[in-house]
Formats: C-alpha cells, sequence, structure tokens
C-alpha cells in the first residue's frame, strides 16, 4: 500500500526479526493512519527535498515485536497515541547535515540524531515521530557514555 508518492507502507512495517519470530507486525487502521500521517508530513517532504530514497531501518513495531527486541512498547514506533516514528538515513547524505535540514524545515514531535560521530557522515541514523496533534518539536542527540545510552538536548 501506498502511503505517499515514494513511501509505502510495507517500508514501515519490514522486520527481519518480525520476519524470524513468526510475528504478525501489521498495523491496525488506527496505526495506518498515524503512519501515513509521518509519511506525508515528514517522510516524503525528506524524500522530496533530496531526491534520494530513504532507507528505513525501523519504523511500525507492534508491541509484542517491542517486547522482543526489548524496546518499551509505549515507543512511538508502536504508532499508538496519534503518533508514529522511524529511523532511517539516506546514503550519501550526512546524517546530521540530514538532522538539521529535518529540524529547520518539518513539523516533528521528536527528532534523535542517534550515534552519530563527529567526523564520521554516514555514522548514527535519524529518529523522527510526528503526532497527528501537537508536535513538541523536541530535539535530542543520543550517545553512549559508559556503556549506557544518554540522550541530551541537540541545540547546535
Amino acid at each position: 500500500m501506498k502511503l505517499t508518492a515514494n513511501i509505502t507502507l510495507d517500508e514501515l512495517t519490514k522486520s527481519q526479526i518480525a520476519e524470524r519470530k513468526g510475528i504478525n507486525n501489521n498495523p491496525n487502521p488506527q496505526q495506518i493512519e498515524n503512519l501515513k500521517a509521518l509519511a506525508v508530513n515528514v517522510l516524503q517532504p525528506i524524500r522530496s527535498h533530496f531526491d534520494k530514497p530513504l532507507i528505513i531501518s525501523s519504523g511500525f513495531r507492534c508491541a509484542e515485536l517491542c517486547v522482543e527486541i526489548g524496546s518499551k512498547i509505549t515507543s512511538q514506533h508502536v504508532a499508538d497515541d496519534e503518533a508514529a516514528a522511524a529511523d532511517f538515513e539516506i546514503p550519501g547524505v550526512d546524517n546530521r547535515e540530514l538532522a538539521r535540514w529535518i529540524r529547520n524545515n518539518l513539523e516533528v514531535d521528536q527528532g534523535i540524531l542517534e550515534f552519530y560521530r563527529d567526523g564520521e557522515p554516514t555514522s548514527g541514523w535519524i529518529h523522527c515521530s510526528y503526532s497527528i496533534n501537537t508536535n513538541r518539536q523536541q530535539w535530542l542527540r543520543a550517545i553512549r557514555e559508559e556503556g549506557k545510552v544518554v540522550y541530551k538536548p541537540w541545540l547546535e
């Protein structure tokens, strides 16, 4: 099912772990609406601006898949509560520059520049969520400190 000109529902629901474990990672109609809002308002504008395909590493995750991978079932990747999230990058585009463009041009609920290493433009990835209600425009940077994941405000 196409959600936009270039983004499909399959791209947002595909999970190798779900396939291996026999987990049904199919969203319900409300979750599909939330994923469509994410695609229309965030993912497609990025795709159109950069004129390159997004590589979505994680989109929709059903609650069972979240438990399987050690994520919280309250994650916006579950696409409940009128919001949805995806993790992605664009080959050939510096992830920090991609995050900056999103922050300066799009409305998101939360954006996270995850595990980006200065001087390594292809390191890490971008997490973006979108709410059909109110978007917080919260921007964070995820880093590892002493073996733990730490989220800090991203202000640059």
